[in-house]
C-alpha cells in the first residue's frame, strides 16, 4: 500500500497510523 506524508509547517511528516478502505457493498480493500 502507498503511503502518503503530511505536510505540517513546512514539513513533510510521515504518518504513524494508517487504515484499509473497503468497499461496503463487497467487503474488498480499495485502498
Amino acid at each position: 500500500m502507498k503511503k502518503i506524508n503530511h505536510w505540517i509547517n513546512g514539513k513533510n511528516v510521515a504518518g504513524n497510523d494508517y487504515f484499509q478502505t473497503t468497499n461496503p457493498a463487497t467487503g474488498d480493500v480499495l485502498a
